[in-house]
């Protein structure tokens, strides 16, 4: 067989390489042959994704020898919310490697998940040393309380901001939804030079930012409310080219005001809660859109707005919409609530707000009649839902599904839901502890139906009903806590039953329980299989290792388990 790749020029090798992952580039091709090993070791821009190393000892054995080609490293990826090792895996790499700027010295990219206080703390003096750095990402730890991922994030943002001279790109997200507000309290004089900014979640003072950011060029967060008469003393951003603004309360005068003096702005994103009719004004927006490139929007009218007449969408139907923009829009309205929903087309966001869409859904558009709803990739089951369950069939690419169980949802979900939606591309499946009683055949052929499942997550209750079949496809298993009422024996895995559970999930790499003294937590860890890389073990909140005495600890495992 003829070997192209090696009797490339070197430089081009090297720009093909750009697309691929790094353990790749030294665990297959390295070995092809001499030239393309030197070549590869040789390469000056490796990206490495340390998430995908699952095992503990390969994890050290990678770190051992990885000091051949840190120089070379230009990205480092230690970020992925659904693994609870990467706080492990984080404090490994800034232990091991303690003049990070030293070893790393081409560092430009740093992603992190599971930050929290302390684990900052350890580690921002090191990403103050690094000369390279432009971008950072992070995902803040799961916090209790909205007020504790605003506080942390205003501590966190204050130090991002001027942590470096080199820093352009900053993306910061809280594992939580629903937070407070991040307070900036920068009283030093002092003006970033971050670029890029990305906020998700924590509401912002658009103003106070712009003081200390006036250079941004693209800006994604969520902003504070204002009131329609508030004046913006600055001009905000002018050299701002794409923004993407979550904002409750919209007036079209303040993001009149705000795009104003935003002369280089060519993409805006706009996501708005408890908006007015002023909003509905097609002539209107074209006197501020005019040099908008992309346009897309998503606006939630007011509980007042519902009792009134549907709105008509004939200023959006003008030759600047339809011709020049080539903008189109649809109108979703709730025939027995009126809630509505205003949206550019196609249909941008994630999730479709079903829970308050009751009874038929009168749907127009200034476009082709077919919305279809392909970016929504997450649904939940759960008491509130349309009663027209037609509407549903609108969701053509779902990936994630989530059934907030009670007693009767999961028959409503089998009987008037499952024959709306397509669940063969689903990949991840949550399940809500319950006490239904449901068809245990029934719920099988529903699993069997989900042919790329990889991530189930539910209680011991549901997952012994898989037990008797095999499901070589899931990697994930994560068996949520009972519900306190159970019986011990619903809640209990007995030996037999753990033989067949690990008979049943011959696939699994990763799995997570709560530690409950029913499950057989000793027995469960002892027979585990090769395949598993990944154990996560939750406790009760609050609880001290001296105060819980089955606190998984390596003395306990030593003790208790054959590991």
């Amino acid at each position: 067989m003829i070997d192209y790749l090696s009797n490339l020029p070197a430089e081009l090798i090297h720009k093909i390489f750009d697309d691929i992952t790094t353990f790749y580039i030294l665990g297959c091709l390295s070995f092809v042959n001499k030239r393309l090993r030197l070549i590869s070791f040789d390469y000056p821009r490796f990206r490495l994704d340390l998430n995908s190393i699952k095992r503990k000892k390969q994890f050290d054995v990678f770190c051992d020898q990885l000091t051949s080609i840190s120089s070379q490293v230009v990205s480092l990826s230690l970020s992925d919310q659904n693994d609870g090792t990467i706080p492990a895996k984080i404090e490994i790499v800034f232990s091991r490697f303690e003049f990070i700027n030293v070893t790393f010295s081409n560092l430009s990219s740093l992603h992190l998940s599971h930050v929290d206080h302390l684990m900052w703390k350890s580690i921002k003096h090191h990403i103050k040393l690094l000369t390279s750095f432009v971008s950072i990402f992070i995902v803040l730890a799961h916090l209790r309380f909205g007020d504790e991922v605003g506080d942390f994030t205003s501590y966190l943002l204050k130090d991002l901001l001027f942590i470096s001279t080199s820093l352009k790109y900053v993306y910061v997200k809280p594992d939580n939804v629903f937070v407070h507000t991040a307070y900036l309290d920068f009283r030093e004089e002092k003006v970033s030079s971050i670029e890029y900014f990305t906020l998700l979640s924590v509401p912002t003072d658009l103003e106070k930012l712009c003081s200390v950011v006036p250079a941004l060029r693209t800006l994604n967060i969520k902003a504070m409310i204002y009131h329609p008469a508030h004046k913006f003393c600055l001009n905000l951003f002018e050299n701002l080219r794409r923004l993407s603004l979550t904002i409750y309360h919209l007036y079209f005068s303040t993001i009149e005001q705000l795009l104003y003096p935003m002369r280089k702005l060519v993409d805006l994103i706009l996501i708005a809660n408890n908006v007015y009719y002023d909003m509905c004004d097609g002539a209107a927006w074209e006197r501020i859109l005019a040099e908008i490139i992309s346009f897309k929007f998503l606006f939630r009218f007011h509980k007042t707005t519902w009792s009134k007449d549907p709105i008509k969408l004939d200023s959006f139907r003008s030759l600047f919409w339809l011709e020049k923009k080539r903008w189109y829009v649809g109108y979703d309205r709730c025939t027995v609530s009126g809630f509505s929903l205003l949206y550019s087309i196609p249909y941008f966001m994630n999730a479709y707000p079903w829970h308050s869409m009751k009874g038929d859904i009168d749907t127009i558009s200034t476009g082709l009649q077919v919305l279809s709803l392909n970016n929504v990739n997450c649904f939940t089951v759960n008491e509130q839902l349309p009663t027209n369950y037609k509407y549903l069939r609108r969701m053509t690419n779902l990936q994630r599904l989530a059934i907030d169980e009670s007693d009767k949802i999961f028959n409503v979900y089998f009987h008037n839901i499952l024959p709306h939606i397509d669940i063969s591309r689903i990949v991840t499946l949550f399940i809500a502890e319950g006490r239904a009683k449901i068809d245990i055949n029934r719920f099988v052929r529903f699993i069997f139906s989900m042919p790329h499942l990889r991530t189930i997550s539910a209680s011991i209750i549901y997952i012994k009903y898989l037990f008797f079949s095999r499901w070589p496809n899931i990697r994930r298993v994560e068996i949520l806590g009972s519900w306190p009422t159970n019986t011990v024996t619903e809640r209990r895995l007995t030996l037999s039953e753990i033989d067949a559970f690990y008979r049943s999930f011959t696939h699994i790499e990763y799995l997570s329980f709560h530690q409950d003294i029913d499950l057989n937590p000793s027995m469960l860890l002892s027979n585990i299989l090769t395949t598993i890389s990944n154990i996560v073990v939750y406790h009760p909140v609050n609880i001290r290792h001296a105060d819980f005495q089955d606190f998984v600890t390596p003395n306990w495992l030593e003790q208790n388990t054959r590991l």
